[in-house]
């Protein structure tokens, strides 16, 4: 078996384009209308917005998206300026509040958006409370755990968005996974760079040399959908037979064993067979433990899903946890974007055993639960390449990569990419930034 492309979208793609879409500043002012003011952008948890008062920042290019859940417990969505004379209103990634007061000059809004205070009001020709003078609302909605966000006027249906996605990834409930780590690093490249890498299994083999020890990247399933989202599926818990099946199982797929209460030894001569193993012991630990694995396939139990939601949404994950990647547009510059790995872990129900269950791909240990909401760790790309971040092995390597790429996309010597069938969701993805950059 080898690579399976499904196609739910017709259209076939195209295998070059220019690089003036990651280069181009013309092209940056025109990506922000088009795509960051006119689609679907996954503004972060649901869980930072829990409770009235809670609320989170969510930034993407020159704007920056207020979420709050006000006094009634509805979810609201603000342009984060106020009113007054255009300053930042929050300047907090997220926090807890009773209302939002400007720092510049003390003027008031309640969670609603509504205009509530207005110091030396009676110097005013006319009362800003009466001239709408209120926050100016964005489109928001919830999916999964995960609150979305809209900057344009008259958006379709979170759900007619996200298609037949939405259902095939229901099961997964990313709503019920806790917050465990929650980290961002500047990226000296284009946003698009980013959406590339994690769009495509063609590098592994060259840049990821620890793959072969848990997955099998050639014989992934593909998924191509319409509006631009894109899905791929790893068999996990096993090998990757290219490079040969050794004798007893590796590292990885020992320490996933162990946490399942298996004997690595016992599959000497046998790798091929922990996949199934795997599978067959979470069924009869899952009450045990806690952990609602009757709604998987057994496919599911074992293996690692990446989606891509387009734009800029990369869900990695497996019924145990969850990465969000997403890049972010710098405000002004094309050449440097903002990366977020938030990662989610499913903890037991906390009525049953506590022995942690290491998912498909685990290689770094077991996550403890927190005491409270993890702070955002913001650092730069260098901090990765001196090894004083990290973001895992896999992504570390690729975050060492991505500057280099812009840098060769800057070059003289450098005109157009050229893609292969394995990049197929690279093709998938710029056709249907093609489609959008083209309507407006």
């Amino acid at each position: 078996m080898t690579l399976t492309i499904i196609e739910t979208h017709t259209a076939r793609t195209h295998q070059t384009f220019r690089k003036d879409r990651y280069v181009s500043q013309e092209v940056k002012a025109l990506e922000d209308r088009a795509i960051w003011g006119n689609t679907w952008l996954l503004a972060g948890l649901a869980s930072d917005v829990a409770r009235p008062g809670d609320f989170f920042v969510f930034a993407v290019g020159i704007e920056q998206i207020l979420v709050t859940r006000d006094e009634a417990g509805d979810l609201q969505a603000f342009f984060n300026v106020c009113q007054h004379r255009g300053n930042r209103l929050v300047c907090e990634a997220h926090g807890t509040t009773q209302h939002f007061r400007c720092p510049y000059h003390a003027w008031t809004f309640g969670l609603d958006g509504q205009l509530k205070g207005v110091p030396l009001v009676e110097k005013f020709a006319e009362d800003p409370r009466k001239a709408n003078r209120h926050l100016k609302s964005v489109h928001v909605a919830l999916w999964n755990g995960f609150v979305f966000v809209h900057l344009g006027s008259e958006p379709e249906p979170l759900l007619t968005f996200l298609g037949p996605v939405a259902e095939r990834l229901a099961p997964y409930d990313f709503g019920a996974m806790t917050l465990v780590e929650d980290q961002t690093v500047q990226l000296d490249c284009n946003w698009k760079a980013v959406v590339d890498n994690f769009s495509e299994l063609y590098h592994v083999d060259f840049l990821h040399p620890q793959h072969k020890r848990m997955v099998d990247c050639h014989n992934d399933t593909v998924r191509l959908y319409s509006g631009g989202h894109t899905g791929v599926e790893v068999p996990g818990g096993t090998v990757n037979q290219k490079f040969g099946i050794p004798d007893e199982p590796t590292d990885i797929q020992s320490s996933q064993l162990k946490s399942l209460d298996l004997d690595p030894a016992d599959y000497k001569g046998r790798v091929l067979e922990v996949r199934t193993a795997i599978q067959s012991q979470k069924r009869a630990l899952a009450t045990s433990r806690g952990m609602p694995y009757s709604r998987f396939s057994d496919d599911q139990l074992s293996d690692v899903w990446q989606y891509n939601l387009f734009p800029n949404t990369i869900l990695s994950f497996t019924p145990e946890h969850c990465w969000v990647l997403r890049p972010r547009p710098h405000a002004l510059d094309p050449n440097q974007c903002e990366f977020d790995k938030i990662s989610l872990v499913r903890f037991p129900d906390a009525a049953t055993d506590q022995k942690p269950i290491l998912g498909p791909a685990s290689r770094d240990g077991v996550a403890m639960r927190p005491e409270g909401r993890p702070k955002r760790d913001l650092f730069s790309y260098q901090a990765v390449i001196t090894g004083e971040k990290t973001m895992t092995d896999t992504i570390d390597q690729d975050v060492e990569l991505l500057g280099q790429v812009q840098l060769g996309m800057r070059s003289n010597g450098f005109s157009d990419v050229y893609l292969n069938e394995d990049e197929a969701r690279v093709q998938h993805f710029h056709a249907e930034w093609d489609r959008k950059m083209h309507e407006i």
